[in-house]
């Protein structure tokens, strides 16, 4: 399917190619290929398709662990790491009369079509009477179809962060903890470039880093409910007509984008994203907003002051909230035919906070369960960072997260509309009006597409 195709290629280019890749390294772990499993002393497969070193040590710890605890064994047939042939894979074995008994997935689109499909369980019920009390916010996000849970976040990376310098904000008078509003950080780069110095970075050549920037500020507008209601909107039928890309509040949020411009660098539009990944680790640089995989990036170049980092802050009459994030979610999906009494047990152990604490250690994985520690074995180059956002995560509510833009639209309209969108705005190719309208037509013509 053209559209997964894209979104895989994207992300094993940026974001599971990284150490800390959590939903990668995560996702990489939960899934086999082969029958269903019975219950008790019998066996489970698990669909996957990583072989890294790092996921299939974590991998192999976890499912030996889940044996000894159960004496049911894991069958674990890894599949090739590619986007384009995994993705249909999980669709034929899913399909066929002899499907995996669990297989991991994105969270989005692609678990709506196996839940109305019918091939996956609900369930639901097993999620409230089990899970959700350890579950965090992400657990679900984009694993729901009408309401039903079809499936558990096997980790995430957060995308809506905002790297700081604290040393070179200090040289304006500027500390970091005094933002909390993006009024308050749109003031703080102001007065940076006022006084000549470099307020903000952003590859925009590259389209998607101009996205996130949407992407943060409409889930700031809205709040991660609306947001994920916004997205689903093109890819799930049924789903209601509001909110609209054209509502007012999202209108000021694409303007708030073009708001910035004067305090990003000076040819900031024909820039990569890896050089403003290297531009801000230089240190002359206050802001830079890029998800969790830049810890490897820290980790690999590290710079000579400690970056610190923070969510991106809320709109001062805005309906998001500050500890609202945005994840690139993955899931774990139970076949109709799998046993369920077999699955259950896997879903359960793997939840656990202690079992959840030693993944996440193994696998360098944020996890949206409860977890016995927050400090992990990680390079002393980002710890601290990492704690930082293993708090936020921690601190969100049940639906305080939303999907990435790029994971929860339509293929066909984010690339347009919202990768090249948000270079038109900063060319003044586009007003954020046209844009708004040119995304609802597009969304309204996908829900029409979609019955």
């Amino acid at each position: 399917m053209k559209s997964t195709q894209r979104r895989e290629g994207r992300r094993v280019r940026r974001r599971l190619a990284t150490l800390i890749a959590g939903a990668a390294v995560v996702g990489i772990a939960l899934a086999g290929c082969s029958g269903s499993g019975s219950s008790g002393s019998g066996s489970i497969s698990i669909m996957n398709r990583w072989s890294d070193p790092v996921g299939k040590v974590a991998a192999q710890h976890l499912f030996d662990g889940f044996t000894k605890a159960t004496g049911i064994k894991v069958q674990n047939q890894v599949q090739p790491n590619s986007g384009s042939t995994y993705q249909p894979a999980v669709r034929t074995a899913l399909s066929s009369s002899n499907p995996p008994s669990l297989a991991s997935d994105i969270s989005g689109p692609e678990v709506y079509n196996f839940a109305k499909s019918g091939v996956i369980q609900d369930i639901t019920s097993f999620y409230n009477s089990t899970i959700k009390s350890r579950a965090l916010g992400g657990a679900v996000t984009g694993n729901t179809y009408k309401d039903k849970v079809y499936g558990i976040s096997t980790g995430y990376n957060v995308g809506n962060l905002i790297w700081f310098n604290p040393d070179y904000l200090k040289k304006f008078g500027i500390e970091a903890s005094s933002i909390h509003t993006f009024e308050d950080m749109l003031a703080a780069m102001k007065k940076i470039k006022s006084a000549g110095g470099n307020a903000a970075v952003i590859g925009a050549k590259d389209q998607w880093p101009g996205g996130h920037y949407l992407n943060d500020l409409v889930q700031r507008a809205l709040g991660s409910k609306e947001t994920q209601q916004l997205y689903d909107r093109s890819v799930s039928a049924g789903q209601p007509d509001t909110p609209k890309w054209t509502d007012p509040e999202v209108v000021n949020a694409l303007q708030s984008y073009v708001d910035m411009k004067p305090y990003f660098q000076d040819g900031f539009l024909g820039e990569a994203q890896a050089t403003a990944d290297s531009l801000f680790l230089k240190g002359d640089v206050g802001f830079y907003e890029m998800g969790s995989w830049f810890l490897n990036t820290i980790q690999a170049q590290p710079p000579s002051f400690t970056p610190g980092v923070m969510l991106f802050p809320p709109f001062k009459d805005g309906k998001g909230k500050g500890t609202d994030i945005t994840i690139a979610n993955s899931v774990l999906m139970v076949s109709k035919k799998a046993d369920t009494k077999s699955v259950e047990k896997f879903l359960e152990y793997f939840s656990r906070p202690e079992v959840a604490s030693t993944y996440q250690k193994e696998s360098l994985s944020f996890m949206p369960y409860k977890t016995n520690s927050s400090a992990l074995d990680v390079d002393k180059s980002i710890k601290t960072q990492w704690n930082t956002i293993s708090g936020f995560v921690k601190d969100t509510g049940s639906d305080g997260s939303a999907l990435y833009n790029d994971q929860g639209i339509d293929v066909n309209i984010y690339t347009k509309y919202i990768w090249q969108g948000s270079v038109g705005l900063m060319s003044g190719d586009i007003t954020p009006q046209e844009l708004a309208q040119q995304l609802e037509s597009a969304t309204e013509a996908a829900q029409k597409a979609n019955g």
